[in-house]
């Protein structure tokens, strides 16, 4: 319904796109309506309710049903003409949702990893009245954790009218088929703008969401041949990958241990002489991520990410040339792109800054086609859009900015700790390959074009006009490999000697040296292509790749200073940085094998019976390459692939109960383990008057602030390590664990009376953890303030008579 009402809006907005916006009119849809909740709700002018959700929804339809009478014979011509996109699109959604809804429905309790976090933020912004929501693990204060995707969940949750428990796995469904459904609309506009047609164009369309967002790294493939018993122990220590050694060999398909799969997230890793890990990190990706079943920021913004992409696609090719006027003229093409991209900041502020710079980059290339002669001019074009939008993509999330405290200090050179090639193509090989033979055939084409050029065109041989870009690529490239050198080099030099430098040097060459070839030549090219207006598409794609190397290769050279140090100091930068560049590279690999497979030779053959000799073995070589390469992709699909189904049935229980005890009910599990704490969960989520409670303190990542994490009800303190990261500090919580020790413990009911007053508790809950930390409690004795309002079996929630009703 949502998609529906948005679409005569996305085919205005992006009308410079061959499927005119149409597979992206649901990210649009539930983007629009959860931001005007979020903005009402910052205003207090309309509460986060049900109600709001559906006035602001039917609002929506009605400006759409307007807008489609407008411009109704366009839009039926286009469906009439285009209605194939439509139903691929719709078919790519719902086998994407009942994919994932089936892998949720077996393994779906809200129990482990990130999961309760995740619960917790959802359930905290489906709770809250008015925003900023409440921080439910930390009471007083508001979340200090970018949560808009969360925000998006809890309000699909509250229009469908399901409880939270539910909601939040239907929207480990949804998110995937959001996705899937942008990535699909992403590659065919890429594969229609450069010219392929209809078919090629669905069929490129309809595999990027598999190759993209399903496909595994080749952690599967190494799973495969360990069981096997292949490998002997020289080439696992080779390998290097922690966990993985020679091994006798296994029966059945896939490996036997609990969550194999888990392995594939922790192939980057350098180990000192006697064992020790020196580089822990995180190399995650997006069907790890479904399967895993977290709700995470970086999880929630992949649909979003692409649609910012789809926008700025959008504005390169918009008609007008890049000026301060071009705002005026497309006022709508600019907000679509302030909003979608300023929303990443608040659902994850990592893939902001990554949209930010690829916008930034996106209109130079437009520039250099409306200014060819000028990289100045297209610069200043660029600018004069660029500048604007940034500033009302700020403007229009402005208050995140005031609100949130993050964990980041700043960045540090890398020292000591380098990745291995061989660990790269484990995680990102899939993408890589495909890349550089696109890069490699677009530099052919380059060099033949300018040695040889075809009769009656101009020799595409580098101009003065070339100079420019060519020394603004090389800067580019070499900036992070310069800064490297000027500070951790000559720092270690200083402290170490030089031998110990350059044997850094030498490491950091292995990686960072190749990088900035690859982004440098990328960079080149599609600015150069833009400026001769040779194919834009291919431009923007080659954009994507520079982007994803670039990305690879500063993660390679420097480091996010944080919460975590030691080992661990880049394992946050790896995560972040690995997982867009997946993106960036996927949708640059899926274009390249389009590119490299669908394009015959449109050179007439010569005349001449050498020389036309010579033309047939050449193209029959180039037929022969081509059949190779698809041999070895598909071997390295299959190796993907295998990665993903194995996952895929352990995690959804199709070995044990393909059918039996499926549910999407996160806390269905404790309903059975636990039905008296499942029960006071319900009555305070469904049911109880708001207001703040207070329960035990734990370990992050146990069962510990389950109820709040439940239910949105904000308590004292929740896992403090998390707030620890999200505060950067131990001060807004300080005392917190000694007074919630206190109103469990103390005899005294002028203290405990004290402390519920000072935090304004309203809830009190003493159940199994509580009664194992605190030991017997005397909470029964303050009958005078504490009301019992539920008890079932062990588990009781009292209520602080003096709080009033909100």
């Amino acid at each position: 319904m949502l998609g529906v009402a948005a679409l005569p809006w996305v085919f205005r907005l992006f009308r410079f796109l061959p499927d005119r916006g149409v597979t992206l009119a649901k990210p649009v849809a539930v983007l629009v309506i959860s931001y005007l909740v979020w903005v009402f709700g910052l205003a207090r002018l309309l509460p986060n309710t049900a109600l709001t959700i559906w006035i602001i929804a039917l609002c929506i339809l009605v400006a759409s049903m307007w807008l489609a009478g407008r411009r109704w014979e366009e839009l039926r011509e286009f469906l009439r003409q285009r209605w194939a996109v439509l139903l691929v699109g719709e078919l790519v959604f719902l086998l994407m949702f009942v994919a994932w809804a089936l892998v949720v429905s077996g393994s779906p309790g809200i129990t482990h990893t990130e999961k309760p976090m995740d619960f917790m933020l959802m359930n905290a912004a489906h709770q809250a009245r008015y925003f900023p929501a409440e921080d439910a693990w930390l009471s007083g204060h508001s979340i200090s954790y970018y949560y808009f995707g969360h925000i998006i969940v809890a309000t699909l949750s509250k229009m469908s009218g399901v409880v939270t428990s539910v909601g939040y796995n239907l929207g480990l469904a949804t998110i995937p088929a959001l996705a899937g459904a942008a990535a699909f609309g992403l590659l065919y506009n890429l594969v229609r703008l450069a010219g392929g047609g209809m078919r090629w164009a669905l069929g490129v369309g309809a595999a990027a969401p598999a190759v993209i967002l399903l496909a595994g790294n080749f952690a599967g493939a190494l799973e495969f041949v360990r069981i096997r018993g292949w490998g002997g122990p020289a080439f696992w220590e080779w390998a290097g990958i922690e966990g993985m050694e020679a091994q006798p060999a296994e029966d059945g398909a896939f490996p036997g241990k609990f969550w194999w799969w888990f392995r594939s997230t922790r192939i980057i890793n350098t180990a000192s002489p006697d064992g020790a890990t020196l580089d822990y990190t995180i190399t995650e990706f997006p069907a790890f991520s479904f399967l895993l079943g977290d709700l995470h920021a970086h999880v929630l913004a992949i649909p979003f990410l692409l649609l910012a992409m789809a926008a700025a696609l959008n504005v390169c090719f918009s008609s007008d040339r890049l000026e301060l006027g071009w705002l005026r003229r497309n006022p709508a093409q600019a907000i679509s792109v302030a909003l979608a991209g300023g929303a990443l900041a608040f659902i994850n502020f990592w893939d902001f800054a990554t949209f930010m710079a690829l916008f930034a980059a996106a209109l130079t290339l437009k520039g250099c086609r409306d200014y060819p002669g000028s990289l100045l001019h297209s610069v200043i074009g660029a600018a004069s859009v660029f500048l604007p939008v940034f500033l009302l993509a700020i403007v229009l999330f402005g208050p995140v900015y005031f609100s949130f405290s993050g964990q980041t200090d700043g960045i540090l050179p890398l020292r000591e700790v380098s990745t291995n090639p061989f660990h790269l193509f484990v995680v990102l090989g899939l993408f890589i390959l495909p890349c550089l033979a696109l890069l490699a055939r677009n530099l052919t084409g380059i060099l033949i074009k300018a040695l040889a050029p075809e009769p009656g065109t101009a020799s595409a041989r580098p101009d003065a006009a070339d100079t420019p870009l060519a020394v603004v690529a090389l800067v580019i490239a070499a900036t992070p490999l310069g800064i490297w050198i000027a500070t951790a080099f000559l720092f270690t030099i200083v402290s170490d000697g030089a031998n110990a430098a350059l044997d850094d040097l030498g490491r950091r060459m292995t990686l960072a040296l190749p990088g900035a070839i690859v982004v440098g030549l990328a960079a080149y090219v599609a600015a150069a292509r833009a400026r001769r207006n040779d194919g834009i598409a291919a431009s923007f794609v080659l954009l994507l790749m520079a982007l994803g190397f670039f990305l690879v290769m500063v993660a390679d050279l420097f480091h996010i200073v944080d919460a975590f140090s030691g080992p661990w100091r880049r394992m946050n930068t790896v995560f972040k940085v690995y997982y867009q560049a997946w993106l960036l590279l996927g949708i640059a690999g899926t274009f390249a094998v389009y590119a490299l497979w669908s394009s015959p030779s449109s050179s007439p053959a010569p005349t001449g019976d050498t020389a036309r000799w010579r033309f047939t073995a050449a193209l029959r070589l180039a037929q022969g390459g081509k059949w190779v390469g698809g041999a070895v992709l598909a071997l390295l699909l299959i190796g993907s692939f295998y990665y993903t189904l194995g996952a895929a049935l352990e995690r959804s229980g199709a070995h044990s109960a393909p059918y039996e005890g499926r549910t999407l009910d996160g806390l269905a599990y404790l309903e059975v383990e636990d039905p008296a704490e499942y029960a006071a969960i319900a009555w305070l989520r469904d049911e109880a008057p708001s207001g703040r409670m207070v329960e035990a303190i734990g370990d992050d990542y146990s069962r510990f602030s389950n109820v709040s994490a439940s239910t949105g009800r904000p308590t004292l303190l929740g896992w403090v390590g998390h707030e620890l990261q999200w505060r950067g500090s131990s001060e807004p919580f300080a005392g917190r664990t000694e007074d919630v020790s206190a109103i469990y413990t103390s005899q005294d009911p002028v203290e405990v009376r004290r402390l519920l007053e000072k935090y304004e508790v309203r809830y009190v809950y003493l159940g199994k953890r509580e009664r194992e930390k605190y030991g017997v409690s005397s909470l029964d004795n303050f009958k005078d303030f504490l009301k019992t309002v539920f008890q079932q079996d062990d588990v009781v929630v009292y209520e602080f008579s003096t709080i009033a009703e909100p």
